[in-house]
């Protein structure tokens, strides 16, 4: 069997996934101009078009669109033929990206239970804020809040959120916020901007439109551009914060946050948290019961938080 042209096909299936020559670049540790160069000769080669060029960067031919699938699946068997020959222990892995905020406020704390069952398990987690190409990086899976995935990923969801309005106890008395509350002039919120790109998280000005509150004062605050620090804001009892529900869900159980307006006064969120993997790819048998486990355990809390902002309401 003769294969040619591998590193041009390296070139065009990065490009495809990432979507430009220079994403593509990054990845795979050269110049923009090199990624180009790479295409442009296995179009040559093959004598038709894969990539259409334009001033606002390049788009897939039909052609290229028919076997980018197929590029990326095949790209991944190499991945795990290499790992295999180099005697990597994979059956023990499990590797996981996922926002660090989820990862410290919701995941950590319900690993020991899926520890408890595999002591010799293998865990790595990137807890961060980038968007891992699952294809290009060595993860097994990725937890995010996001659209539904695109067609070269397995995508489950697991959950939805809610924004509702969090403070302490003590804040919640000092300003006298209560479900009776009509109005949030004077009291120090905390905005957090560019949370998510979900265009159904709500803000300030959105929530108190969907409660009919009064709109002085609803762009006056505290400005923050990460929710974690939001959350601990609230905490600290320096202002009145617009949470997801998924991520405040510790906090409000052990009372160190209250929603002062109920519980039912919450937005629903557009996206989901969803479990993503690369389609097609195969999993050890640790993976799978990974995979069943956090899809038993995500269930079990999507119950949770049904009851928690439709209280009455059937719980799933």
């Amino acid at each position: 069997m003769k294969t040619s042209h591998l590193n041009n096909l390296r070139a065009l299936e990065a490009t495809l996934r990432t979507g430009s020559f220079r994403a593509a670049a990054e990845e795979l540790g050269v110049t923009p101009a090199a990624v180009g160069q790479q295409v442009r000769g296995l179009e040559n080669f093959l004598d038709r078009k894969l990539l259409r060029r334009s001033t606002a960067g390049v788009t897939p031919t039909d052609a290229a669109q028919r076997v980018q699938h197929r590029l990326t699946t095949s790209f991944l068997a190499i991945e795990e033929i290499i790992g295999l020959l180099k005697n990597r222990q994979a059956g023990s892995r499990v590797a996981i990206t996922l926002p660090s905020s989820f990862a410290e406020n919701w995941f950590t704390g319900r690993l020991a239970d899926f520890y408890r069952l595999n002591s010799n398990i293998d865990l790595r987690l990137d807890a961060s804020n980038r968007m891992v190409d699952l294809a290009g990086e060595d993860f097994d899976f990725a937890i995010r809040y996001s659209e539904p995935s695109s067609a070269v990923y397995d995508d489950t969801e697991l959950f939805g959120d809610h924004v509702l309005p969090l403070c302490t106890p003590d804040f919640a008395s000092r300003h006298g916020l209560s479900m009776r509350t009509k109005s949030l002039r004077g009291i120090p919120l905390v905005h957090l901007d560019s949370r998510t790109t979900d265009p159904d998280w709500a803000d300030w000005t959105r929530w108190g439109e969907a409660f009919d509150l009064d709109g002085d004062g609803l762009q006056d605050g505290i400005r923050l551009t990460e929710f974690n620090s939001g959350l601990q804001a609230a905490i600290r009892g320096q202002g009145l914060v617009l949470c997801g529900v998924v991520e405040a869900f510790n906090a409000l159980g052990d009372g160190t946050l209250v929603a002062p307006f109920g519980a039912a006064r919450c937005c629903p969120a557009g996206y989901a948290y969803r479990l993503v993997a690369i389609r097609g790819r195969d999993l050890s048998p640790l993976q799978i019961q990974f995979r069943d486990w956090i899809i038993a355990v995500t269930g079990e809390f999507r119950g949770q938080l049904n009851a928690f902002v439709s209280p009455g309401a059937n719980p799933d």
